[in-house]
């Protein structure tokens, strides 16, 4: 065991966990425990949501896909960016609802059933996602301090469940502001140190043979379209006190972003030139270990750990308050309904746990129901921010034929699947359109 490592990791998880111990006296009501009593400020809904969309699957992703295919890897973070820039100018529709969550937000105009179900997807495909952060979180842990696997994952996952539940919203934002220090740190300080040691990159541009045009396309479509509608992201923004703050959180995030792509594609490129040994998902780690001082692969090791942790908490709070919603076990009552997703923060917790370390074999099916959630309710969501009216019966249609493609393409894969990811977006636009055709069409019939 490496004893001063496992001391620092000990440390930290008991500051974020003192965190959350302090902001349950912040909790008095729902909307303190759900959306932070909507006031929150600019820099903390964008800390927050930077913290929130700066995970680790997005750092290692951009990093390893630098690796392989050149600046092409800043487009994973470039492409978030677009759809926060798509939202800053939806923001001001969105600010309008009050509701606590996405889900409640498609109830409003599309009803109840609809509510349930994309409560249900939802909740689903996030219990995968949290039992995958509590497996890399398990898996980096394990081998920097030297503790056994399940160890390493029931202390992490027995910190996340304690803040989360103990002050909702206000300790996800408190603790993910203080996790982004670390991440932006760790990646910063690495790059820096890089950049002074070869700040020339030979590498294949931003559009190439390796990524073209077409792979660009699907990536916008897939991945920006989870950040112009993402449970998680509008969770951020439902913390925020008013419109104006929700559109200055969303501006200095992109600020941030659209850099701090460039930054983890360099990252990558430097690992092809100089460290093509590097193996697939552990490019960072291969690279800082033979270029960084013993400190900062430390710091390193706490810039995953940040990044883990700051989108797992948030997550697992999506998914239990969803959990919560779908079984309608909030019932109108803030203490009962505190008290209820508190129960689910812990039970979502400890399935996800036993994902990691039982269930590995499952936790493919259940992140097929993230191809779902992206195909059904990302287009429906996006239309009532427009100022559509909503037409309830083509709505559905277009959630059940765009969730059906996006999930065959998750299963077909490879440029098949990718040719049915856009199909889902297509063909439930052509239904959302033909319904306002429709309507219009009826409109001016019935004018003398």
């Amino acid at each position: 065991m490496e004893y001063t490592t496992f001391l620092l990791f000990f440390i930290y998880l008991t500051v974020v966990v003192l965190i959350g111990l302090r902001c349950t006296r912040q909790v008095h009501n729902a909307d303190d425990f759900y959306v932070a009593g909507r006031r929150a400020g600019a820099l903390q809904v964008a800390g927050s949501l930077l913290a929130t969309v700066l995970g680790s699957s997005a750092i290692l992703g951009s990093v390893d896909f630098a690796f392989a295919k050149g600046w092409a890897g800043a487009w994973f973070m470039l492409c978030g960016a677009l759809g926060l820039t798509g939202l800053f100018f939806m923001v001001k529709a969105l600010a309008s609802f009050k509701v606590y969550n996405l889900p409640e937000l498609l109830g409003k105009f599309y009803g109840m059933q609809v509510q349930r179900v994309s409560s249900g997807v939802i909740a689903l495909a996030w219990l995968g996602v949290v039992g995958a952060q509590l497996i890399g979180a398990g898996m980096i842990t394990s081998t920097v301090c030297g503790i056994p696997y399940w160890s390493a994952t029931v202390l992490i996952t027995l910190a996340i469940a304690f803040y989360t539940a103990a002050g909702g919203q206000f300790s996800i934002i408190r603790t993910d502001i203080f996790q982004l220090a670390f991440i932006l740190a760790g990646i910063g300080g690495m790059f820096l140190m890089l950049f002074l040691k070869h700040p020339q990159q030979e590498t294949l541009p931003l559009i190439s043979v390796k990524f073209t045009v077409f792979d660009l396309a699907v990536m916008i479509v897939a991945y920006s379209s989870t950040y112009l509608v993402g449970p998680d992201i509008y969770s951020r923004l439902f913390c925020a006190r008013d419109f104006p703050t929700a559109r200055r959180a969303l501006l200095m995030a992109v600020t941030v972003l659209v850099p701090f792509a460039f930054v983890l594609a360099y990252i990558g490129i430097y690992g092809a030139n100089f460290h093509p040994e590097a193996a697939r998902g552990n490019v960072l780690f291969t690279v800082a270990g033979a270029e960084l001082p013993r400190p900062m692969t430390l710091l390193l090791f706490f810039t995953v750990l940040s990044a883990i942790m700051s989108s797992a908490d948030t997550t697992l709070f999506t998914a239990a308050g969803l959990l919560t919603q779908f079984f309608g076990l909030d019932n109108g009552s803030s203490a009962r309904s505190i008290r209820t997703t508190r129960i689910c923060v812990v039970f979502i917790a400890g399935i996800s746990c036993g994902v990691a370390l039982f269930w590995k074999s499952i936790l493919d099916v259940l992140l097929f129901a993230l191809s779902v959630y992206s195909g059904a309710f990302v287009l429906p969501t996006v239309w009532i921010l427009l100022g559509f009216p909503p037409r309830r019966l083509h709505a559905v249609c277009a959630m059940a034929v765009g969730g059906s493609l996006a999930l065959a393409g998750k299963i077909a894969g490879g440029r098949i699947g990718n040719l049915l990811v856009i199909a889902a977006f297509a063909a439930g636009l052509l239904i959302l359109l033909s319904g306002e055709i429709s309507r219009r069409f009826r409109q001016r019939k019935r004018k003398p």
